[in-house]
């Protein structure tokens, strides 16, 4: 058993208290660095989630455009006709346009704003009604096809 000697205070070890400014530098750094690595990706997942809203809004102009030609002798020319209040996707993450309309077809548009404007792989997206019931949907500058492959994701 130790022996303590009166009247002296057994010695205090010293432990360091806190962070070096080094230690903070490197945790610093290392966050950057996998923020810098995550960013991006998240931002490219978040793009293709947006791309769900236009294609919603596509499709539902689809039905209203059908909807529509049962009691008219053409396509509608706007998606103010077809009764929308705004041309926005209901997310609002596009703007959604009629670039053709007749009395056999139609080309809708949806051109991404904002944040997504920044999917140029799939800006704008399309939905084209072709002769009886041919629907063609593309993206990017492809008019007929879907290369980046928008409208599978």
């Amino acid at each position: 058993m130790p022996t303590r000697t009166p009247g002296r205070a057994p010695a205090l070890v010293q432990s360091p208290h806190g962070w070096t400014l080094t230690e903070l530098l490197m945790v610093m750094t290392i966050a950057g660095i996998l923020a810098a690595l995550a960013v991006p990706g998240y931002q490219q997942q978040q793009r293709q989630v947006r791309r769900g809203d236009a294609r919603a809004a596509l499709q539902q102009l689809q039905f209203d455009q059908i909807r529509y030609r049962g009691s008219h002798a053409g396509f509608a020319a706007e998606t103010g006709e077809l009764g929308w209040p705004t041309d926005f996707s209901p997310q609002g993450h596009y703007r959604l346009r009629m670039t053709q309309a007749s009395t056999e077809g139609y080309v809708a548009e949806a051109l991404a704003v904002g944040a997504q404007a920044a999917d140029s792989a799939c800006n704008p997206m399309r939905l084209a009604w072709r002769d009886a019931a041919t629907v063609i949907l593309s993206s990017g500058t492809d008019l007929d096809n879907d290369p980046a492959q928008c409208w599978r994701q």
